[in-house]
């Protein structure tokens, strides 16, 4: 199949996503999403009759451009009333917004995360489609790389089970599989450091004193593993952090990118900060549990099922790293977040072969387990 991504418009797109990328699949919204970065990324490197050429690198701004005009027809039209005051009574203005929120720059990331996508440093980013290949997860196999769904052999196309942003096959589906194989610890990437490790190293990092003492408009938090409730809940301002003395980690807003922050290392006295390091490309989420364990905190794991059935839901306190939440993502059916529960992860439809290899995953952040089953 050719596909000229450029003169896709409405209705055509609409039937190029669903019918041609998607098949008979039913799609929730982050899957069309992941597909729609897929399809424009392998239409323009190597499919379409408008690419540009074989593994050639796509910009950023080029992939998101196509993605989201791809997705335009998917997404709600603002009310009449509201679009007309803004001269937009078709709603295109607001559907266009849509679609920059749901398809931007961390999309792109997560889909290279999870193996799908390229990223390769130019003088901006640019992506290409990763290689097709299977990764057994030991009930199924997972489908990473870029190759879009309508460019599969049709058996295949027909056996995909699409889960958020991943895509799923059946064990027996690989006597059609036509490409190479990757293993489970190959795809998960490369061995994280221990819990010791991260905070030897914590403890071990050089500060240099501090030249501003910040104010409450900096909105600077601190991290303390002695609080309560889930890790997001033991961020505290520093200004209420009049106590506390030694290291912590701490975390300012981010000016121009609005939900994510910027991290350091300080030495507080009494709440004061004396001296900082800043901290640089780290899993913080694995530097937490390293911080509770070091605090003493016990973090429990919550087996949940019926005696003798075939599927387990796990229930955590706080969220996972970046590779064990993917691994869950990939053995689980569902995740639900309950806010107003001490178990807001509840990680459902695991099958019951897959618990040996969970529980092997997570006993390195420190985590023990309990069992609830029913008869």
């Amino acid at each position: 199949m050719t596909v000229d991504i450029e003169l896709l418009q409405g209705e055509q797109a609409r039937y190029f996503v669903t019918s041609s990328l998607l098949g008979a699949i039913q799609a929730a919204p982050a899957a069309l999403q992941a597909e729609a970065v897929r399809a424009v990324l392998w239409a323009l490197c190597r499919g379409g009759t408008n690419s540009l050429g074989g593994d050639t690198p796509v910009s950023t701004r080029t992939l998101l451009y196509h993605a989201r005009r791809l997705l335009l027809p998917f997404l709600e039209p603002q009310p009449a009333s509201l679009s007309a005051d803004q001269g937009q009574p078709d709603g295109s203005g607001f559907a266009s917004t849509q679609a920059r929120e749901q398809i931007d720059r961390r999309l792109l990331e997560r889909l290279a995360e999870q193996g799908d996508l390229l990223q390769i440093r130019h003088t901006e980013w640019h992506w290409l489609p990763a290689p097709p290949r299977l990764v057994p997860l030991g009930s199924r196999y997972l489908l990473a790389g870029g190759l879009p769904l309508h460019a599969l052999p049709g058996t295949l196309q027909k056996q995909i089970t699409l889960r958020t942003t991943l895509r799923l096959l059946r064990l027996a589906a690989d006597k059609d599989w036509p490409y190479t194989y990757q293993s489970l610890a190959s795809w998960l990437g490369p061995q994280p450091p221990s819990l010791r490790e991260l905070q030897s190293a914590f403890l071990q990092t050089p500060l240099a004193p501090v030249e501003r003492t910040p104010t409450a408009s900096d909105q600077i938090e601190v991290y303390l593993p002695q609080g309560h409730g889930p890790q997001e809940e033991r961020w505290q301002p520093l200004i209420r952090a009049v106590t506390a003395s030694g290291r912590y980690l701490l975390r300012r807003p981010g000016y121009w990118s609005p939900g994510r922050f910027h991290y350091s290392i300080v030495l507080l006295r009494q709440g004061q900060i004396l001296q900082e390091s800043p901290l640089e490309d780290q899993d913080i989420t694995r530097l937490c549990y390293a911080l509770d364990q070091a605090a003493g905190r016990r973090t429990i794991a919550h087996w949940y099922g019926q005696a003798g059935g075939q599927t387990l839901e796990l229930h955590l306190e706080s969220r996972l790293p970046r590779r064990e939440y993917r691994l869950l993502l990939a053995l689980s059916a569902r995740l639900t977040t309950e806010r107003s529960t001490p178990l807001r992860y509840r990680w459902q439809g695991i099958a019951v072969e897959d618990r040996p290899r969970l529980e092997e995953a997570l006993r390195p952040l420190g985590l023990t387990f309990a069992e609830h089953f029913s008869r």
